[in-house]
């Protein structure tokens, strides 16, 4: 008897919860049904799509084509519609007519393409990390992915620069040469954000192409434009700004932007102090000609050491230019003009030397008849 009045007491308990929970739910319906359609609330969004898949798919191995699995000695060949984790190194060996074909999804609009002879590294993840980055090893290796991919999801690393907030389609061309390394990078469509030690490029767009080599001990690095241009920020060390309202004075940093379009380059060198072992920077920017546009060195961390620029402009504008040539033909009118007053001058003094004879012959007449009276 307990438990049927139990049960029954459970059911209409029960029955009681849910007309309790269902009545706000059509209050809320028949309210709304009189409101306009904009003031309804919209649906809750849907799940944004992830970009990345949690491994890499080999999609495409054409010739000689390996992977190096993490914490692993050994060299295995890629086979197509297999899974390889991130930390992953891929190489793709030979040349001519033997020159290997591979291609890595990432995700199911992002992929790493070889077509060539190239070496590329992925790095670890953590379970569930949304940002991917891959390391460049050696030839070239072009990156497909998402336009519209969020900013920080994707890195490429060099031992002297990276690459950030990829979107689109992009080339990186790397090599190891005999005293550092050498970059090509170019952004076919989308944008890239580039950053090296004291410089920084904020966008690169579609075309532009850029080429970096560093030596290995880091103590140089040129930058040159090869297609398009792009602005890149260059480290000026540290200035000082005063607050007229407080008297205070702190040191600030200082930047130059330089437009680095086709045949401009940039060279930047570093010297390590003796003393403190602070780093000292020395930049020089040249212009299509081969002019030095720029010229300024710094010590890092110290405001006190700074020459400023110190490159004066030696060309003239072109207003200069036109001011002078006016001058020119004003000098030249001149002239023309003086010349009928110097023949005036010169005839004013033929006629005084004339007068001067005469008043010489004039006084020896005079003596002789004076000797003549004596």
């Amino acid at each position: 008897m307990n438990r049927t009045i139990s049960f029954k007491t459970a059911v209409a308990a029960a029955s009681v919860s849910v007309f309790t929970a269902l009545t706000p739910v059509f209050a809320q319906d028949e309210a709304e049904a009189g409101k306009p359609a904009d003031e309804v609330a919209a649906p809750a969004a849907s799940k944004p799509e992830k970009a990345f898949y949690p491994l890499m798919r080999c999609v495409r191995a054409e010739g000689k084509v390996q992977v190096l699995k993490p914490r692993t000695a050994d060299w295995v060949d890629a086979a197509e519609g297999r899974y390889y984790p991130f930390g992953s190194v891929v190489r793709a060996l030979g040349e001519g007519a033997e020159a290997p074909r591979a291609e890595f999804a990432l995700g199911e609009k992002a992929a790493v393409v070889l077509d060539r002879a190239a070496e590329f590294a992925t790095r670890e993840i953590e379970i569930g990390a949304p940002a991917r980055a891959l390391e460049l090893k050696g030839g070239r290796v072009t990156l497909k992915l998402p336009r519209s991919l969020g900013e920080g999801l994707f890195k490429v690393v060099a031992p002297a620069f990276s690459c950030e907030n990829i979107a689109g389609e992009s080339v990186f061309d790397y090599a190891n040469t005999h005293d550092g390394d050498e970059a090509v990078v170019r952004c076919v469509t989308g944008t890239i954000s580039l950053k090296g030690s004291h410089y920084a490029i904020p966008r690169m767009g579609a075309a532009n192409q850029i080429r970096i080599r560093t030596t290995g001990d880091r103590l140089f690095t040129s930058i040159r434009g090869e297609s398009g241009g792009c602005t890149v920020t260059l480290d000026q060390g540290l200035g000082t700004q005063k607050n007229f309202e407080t008297g205070e004075v702190k040191d600030v940093p200082k930047t130059l932007d330089f437009l680095l379009s086709p045949q401009c380059a940039v060279k930047i060198f570093r010297a390590k102090s003796s003393v403190g072992g602070g780093m000292s920077v020395s930049m020089m920017t040249f212009g299509a000609s081969g002019d030095m546009l720029n010229r300024f060195a710094f010590a890092e961390g110290r405001s006190n050491v700074n020459s400023g620029e110190l490159v004066i402009s030696t060309k003239v504008p072109e207003s200069a230019k036109g001011a002078k040539a006016d001058d020119d033909e004003d000098d030249e009118t001149e002239t023309v003009e003086a010349a009928p007053a110097k023949a005036d001058k010169d005839e004013a003094d033929a006629e005084a030397s004339d007068a001067e004879e005469k008043d010489d012959e004039k006084a020896d007449e005079k003596k002789d008849k004076d000797d003549e009276d004596i």
